[in-house]
Formats: structure tokens, sequence, C-alpha cells
């Protein structure tokens, strides 16, 4: 399955920034008629990651919206609860809202996994539009219910495919390590013969440097950076086969959104589609310029061999097809149903040439 990662849709991307300049008109006059309302928000990140950046932009741009009527105090990972307890404390009120992963709840919701992150079933542009035009965010909702309101608050490009201090070409190779990464990548690996561990952001590197881990995949470069894996690995891998993107949500107490006036509703979603743009090109930009940082640092940029990709993809296909949960299966269902159209398309839109821009 060849994917070739795009540029996100200019058609919504337009739409956002239409939108953000009509609702940031609102005149300075209104927000001082009326106390404002302030929203009690956290995110599960530290905040130099990109993932709390994203949540920052998306409080700033609730303000400037709303002229001053509506104001987020953001939080960032435990300052009011541990990072894997933000749903729940969203639904039970602890949390006016969560700017938060979806992947943190799939113990709960099997089904999370889907709109957490991708696997390059689709690629970027295909992602995106499954969620906004396909049914994706219809689907999100159904599969949290009534218990919180969700929407999509940011997208990220891929994930680095995985750091080691071994030559990786085939998944064989994959035999005998110790190695840190989450979800159904984590079950894939362990079949072929890894020891396959979880472990926080912050015991990642470190337990590479002591060596009770062999390798790791965390994040997106720009995220892996800070966090020191060039200084510990010989060789960082690509692509991101087990996550080509992925959404942040936003979760909302029903009880919140349903005392918030009309007006302040849709800027609130505004600024939620405006924060997917924000994040996506931003986050983007700083993930190139880390991939030329670990480079000039002398880390050794490796692909995954094309037959291993392809054997990456087909082991996922298998997995998905197996989940037993309902609601797992209807999203997915959907997913292939709009991957029959999608894809096809993209093949004939495929340029087979390239520009030099070193002449």
């Amino acid at each position: 399955m060849k994917k070739r990662v795009g540029l996100v849709l200019v058609g919504l991307f337009l739409s956002m920034a239409l939108l953000y300049g009509a609702l940031g008109a609102v005149p300075a006059a209104v927000a001082s008629a009326d106390k404002p309302i302030v929203w009690k928000v956290q995110t599960p990140w530290p905040p130099a990651l990109w993932q709390h950046k994203a949540a920052q932009i998306w409080a700033e741009d609730i303000a400037k919206m709303s002229g001053g009527r509506m104001k987020i105090d953001l939080y960032s990972s435990g300052e009011i609860v541990p990072a894997f307890e933000i749903y729940d404390a969203v639904r039970m009120g602890t949390l006016d809202a969560g700017h938060t992963w979806a992947g943190y709840v799939i113990g709960k919701f099997p089904a999370a996994t889907l709109f957490a992150a991708t696997p390059a079933f689709f690629d970027l542009k295909g992602y995106l539009t499954w969620m906004y035009a396909g049914g994706g965010k219809e689907l999100w909702q159904e599969m949290y219910g009534d218990s919180v309101v969700v929407f999509p608050a940011g997208m990220l490009f891929a994930e680095g495919g995985g750091w080691a201090n071994k030559k990786i070409q085939k998944l064989e190779d994959f035999k005998g390590l110790k190695y840190r990464t989450v979800l159904i990548w984590g079950q894939i690996l362990s079949e072929v013969g890894a020891s396959v561990v979880t472990l926080p952001a912050g015991d990642i590197v470190p337990s590479l440097q002591r060596g009770t881990l062999d390798a790791a995949e965390f994040s997106t470069p720009v995220t892996d950076l800070p966090l020191g894996f060039h200084e510990v690995a010989k060789y960082c891998y690509f692509p991101g086969l087990h996550q080509i993107a992925g959404f942040l949500e936003l979760i909302i107490n029903p009880k919140k959104w349903k005392e918030l006036p009309d007006d302040l509703k849709e800027i609130v979603k505004a600024a939620a589609d405006a924060g997917v743009a924000h994040a996506l090109t931003g986050w983007l930009l700083d993930d190139c310029r880390a991939v030329q940082t670990f480079k000039e640092k002398g880390v050794e940029i490796i692909k995954f061999p094309a037959e291993m990709q392809q054997e990456i993809l087909n082991r996922f296909v298998e997995k998905y097809n197996a989940q037993k949960d309902p609601m797992f299966q209807k999203v997915w269902k959907s997913q292939k149903e709009f991957l029959k159209i999608y894809t096809p398309y993209m093949e004939l839109q495929k340029v087979d040439a390239k520009v030099d821009v070193n002449k």
C-alpha cells in the first residue's frame, strides 16, 4: 500500500481562517458587559511539548475570538489530576474540559485508538478528510455517548519509526529486543519476539542509557528531541508506520457545555478546528527541523525496507479485523469504506516526478 504524505486540505484551513476572522471581531465593549465565563482545563502533557502548546493556542484563540467573554485556565500534566485520569475528571466535573489524547482511554473505549491515531492505512490528508467529511467526528461522539462532548482539537503528522543501537531491516530483527511502545504496535512486536514495555516519557531515555531498554519509540521528532533520544541511540528509523497521523481531542463536561451560550459554543468549536491547523503546521515544521538536528548530531537516519513496511501494514489490518469490540468494528468499517474510494483517487493524483530545489 503506497502512501504519500501531502499538504493538509486547503479548503478546511481556509474555512477555519474565515471563521476565525469573523468570530474574532467581537467588540471589546461586549466583553466588559458580563463577567467572563472561565473553564478549568487540563492537558496530560508537560508544558514544553507541542501537545501542550496546541492547548495553549486553543485557549488563547478562545479569549480573542470571544472578545474576553470566555477564558480558559489551562493546567499541564498532573497539576489537578494525573494525566491518565483526565477523562474521568471531565466526566465527573472536576475539570470543565480536557485537551488530551484519546489513546489514554482505550481501556474503557477500545475504538478510541481509531480516533487517536492511524497506521499508514491513511495518509494525513485522508485521515483529516475522513474525520471532517467522512463521518469520523460523529462516530467519535457516538463512542463517548453522553459521558462527554468531544471535538478534534489538534493534529500531528507521523511519529518516528523508533530509536535503536541495532540495525533493523526486517520484523524479525525486533526479536529479543526490550522495546518501549504502546497500543497495537506493541502487540505486533510481542508476536515477533520483542519484549514490549510501556514507560512514561521521562523514563525512556534513562532506560536506554542504562541498557534496561534496547530500543524505543515515543513521539514525533521534535517531541523526541528535548528528551535526548539522539544522545543514547545511534539509529533513528522512518517512516512511523504505526502512527502516520494522529488527533488531539477536546472533551467537555456535558453540563458545562449545555450551560454555555450558543455563540460561545460556536467559538469553542471554531477554536478547536483552528487548533488542528495551528498544531499541524507549526508542529510539522518543527519536526522537519528536528530531523536536521539529529543528522547534525551524528544520528544515522534509516528507512525501513519496502517489504518490511508492507508486512507491518498487513499485520495491522489483521489486528484491526480481529478486534471484538462492536464500536471498534463500526468505526473500522467506516474507515475501510472511505479508503476504498480515497486510495484509488490518490493513486491517480500521485505525481511521479521530483522538483530539485538545489539547482
